[in-house]
């Protein structure tokens, strides 16, 4: 069993690998294939010739230019194939390159923005609990402009009565039930305990509700794993507001990072 599971995190890890250093191997490819192409040429030309003189003694006359191509053509279409083939090798990597770029600026500008909104609401809120106070304004702006809120236990939720849920990472709400919210919890990181490393997208899939932009170029992966963290611990806290609002703070103990999948 513990073999089985060192050759499935190999294999997951050199998936993770593949799938992050896309753009680098596909852009050598393509300028391996153009080296090749330029060989294959060269070595193609005597043959060409050949067919083409084959071609003409068997017809008694000189070739039309739709009979030099089709006579040619076998000689060269290796050459092109490649020659095609590093094409889109390389117009591939540049793509994957730009999307990775937009993953990695749109991950930094919402974690940015997390934290200064984070940041902005502990200037308004303090305390002896001063942390739960500030994620809970911080939800209570993204529903209502109203100040104040008071925390509670939530330990009197049985967890099968749907209610409203506040995503602090990607700052939106949504509905669901409290069975469901830590089953999704359990199983991200039961695939972070197998594979070793998680991306946020895929708690957002376990959730059950919509991915995000960035939510594949941040996750949870190998520098939790150096500091001996085996468990992405999350804080579901109960908020009831002065105006009657309630609502569950979901909250992960370990952000989220951009690097996680080296």
């Amino acid at each position: 069993m513990e073999k089985a599971n060192v050759i499935q995190r190999v294999f997951y890890r050199s998936a993770a690998y593949l799938k992050r250093h896309s753009p680098t191997i596909l852009t050598f490819v393509g300028a391996a294939g153009v080296v090749v192409t330029v060989v294959m040429s060269a070595k193609a030309t005597p043959k060409a010739m050949k067919l083409l003189e084959e071609a003409e003694k068997k017809k008694g006359e000189e070739l039309d230019k739709l009979e030099t191509i089709r006579a040619a053509a076998p000689a060269y279409i290796p050459v092109a194939a490649i020659g095609i083939s590093s094409l889109i090798c390389l117009f591939g990597a540049n793509v994957l390159n730009q999307r990775n770029q937009a993953s990695l600026t749109a991950a930094y500008a919402m974690l940015n923005e997390s934290y200064s909104r984070y940041r902005g609401a502990a200037n308004t809120v303090f305390g002896d609990d001063a942390d739960s106070k500030i994620k809970a304004e911080v939800a209570k702006e993204t529903y209502i402009s109203a100040d104040g809120c008071a925390i509670y236990d939530a330990s009197h939720d049985d967890g099968c009565e749907e209610c409203l849920f506040y995503d602090e990472i990607s700052d939106r709400y949504f509905q669901s039930t409290m069975a469901s919210v830590l089953n999704a919890q359990y199983h991200l990181n039961r695939n972070f305990t197998l594979r070793g490393y998680v991306s946020l997208n895929e708690f957002y899939e376990f959730l059950g509700i919509e991915k995000v932009v960035c939510g594949e170029g941040i996750g949870w992966g190998q520098d939790l794993l150096e500091d001996g963290i085996f468990w992405i611990d999350f804080d579901n806290r109960y908020v009831k507001y002065d105006d009657g609002l309630e609502c569950y703070i979901v909250s992960a103990i370990f952000a989220p990072t951009a690097d996680y999948l080296t």
